[in-house]
């Protein structure tokens, strides 16, 4: 699988009005740790493995303190999103628009494979100096690339077992097969409704802290609309000349000067009630992906 199988995928975050201006102005996401989760079953496995041993067991409680992750949904149309995470929907959606490879299916084969369900996930094909769990070197030149992966949440009823075993890559060809402990990616089926997909932040990563908050650069880029909620207090207007400031001004003084490039503009726009059932919709977002869908970008 080579980077001429490059496609688009969307990703929403959903957030506050007041933390989507911050995310623009500071470009930069914040990182979301275990313990500062509303679900208190993250990266926490089912009890320690024994290996046939008899002796050996893993205890993965580091991995809460050590790993966080950035979390993005599948879809902007869900009001339980809204409700739960843009502040009962007077805030909004940012959306992100990632180059990357066809989805892949891996799972993990060294311990008991027949027992492991599979998992998808995706290669972005974004460049970002930050340290991650998958460096690649090449054979001939001796370059490392550190892959940026995006992994769907697995959704099943019994947590996962944690085996030791964090990550790794197979590579065949010119093509890698991924994998991660389930612990990463795994949660209850009750939270299917969030089509959660992520990606795992080491604290090894280059972060900046910030009143005890810990937050990462390098995605910003990738942000191509802005979804203001049902409630949202604010207009599109006011909403989109903020962002301009934020994104395309240069503060001189007082004044603010804009970039001529009108192709990095962050679109914004407003969700309403569909017709017939209970999601909610932005006619211009779906006109923007289709435009996006034709330009091939």
């Amino acid at each position: 699988m080579t980077e001429e199988n490059k496609e688009f995928i969307n990703a929403y975050i959903f957030m506050t009005y007041e933390n989507m201006l911050k995310t623009l102005e500071k470009g930069r996401l914040k990182v979301l740790f275990p313990e500062e989760c509303n679900d208190p079953f993250e990266f926490m496995s089912a009890p320690p493995t024994k290996l046939p041993d008899g002796y050996t067991s893993f205890d993965n409680n580091y991995l809460r303190k050590e790993y966080g992750f950035l979390s993005f949904s599948k879809t902007y149309k869900s009001p339980t999103m809204w409700a739960h995470y843009a502040d009962n929907h007077k805030g909004c959606c940012v959306h992100f628009r990632f180059p990357a490879l066809p989805e892949q299916n891996s799972q993990c084969r060294i311990l008991a494979p027949q027992t492991n369900p599979s998992y998808e996930y995706r290669r972005l094909l974004i460049e970002h100096e930050g340290d991650h769990f998958f460096p690649i070197q090449n054979a001939e030149t001796k370059e490392i690339t550190n892959y940026v992966i995006l992994w769907n949440v697995l959704y099943q009823k019994e947590r996962a077992k944690f085996d030791g075993i964090l990550s790794g890559y197979t590579v065949y060809g010119n093509q890698a097969e991924f994998r991660i402990n389930y612990v990463f990616c795994t949660k209850d089926e009750s939270w299917g409704y969030e089509q959660e997909q992520r990606i795992i932040i080491p604290t090894l990563f280059p972060t900046e802290v910030e009143d005890n908050l810990i937050f990462v650069r390098g995605f910003n880029p990738y942000i191509k609309s802005v979804m203001l909620g049902m409630h949202c207090p604010y207009s599109e207007g006011l909403t989109q000349s903020l962002i301009n400031a934020f994104t395309l001004g240069e503060k001189n003084g007082t004044k603010i000067t804009y970039s001529s490039k009108k192709c990095d503009c962050i679109s914004v726009s407003r969700v309403k009630p569909t017709s017939n059932t209970f999601e909610v919709i932005s006619d211009e977002h779906e006109d923007f992906l289709k435009f996006l869908n034709e330009k091939g970008k």
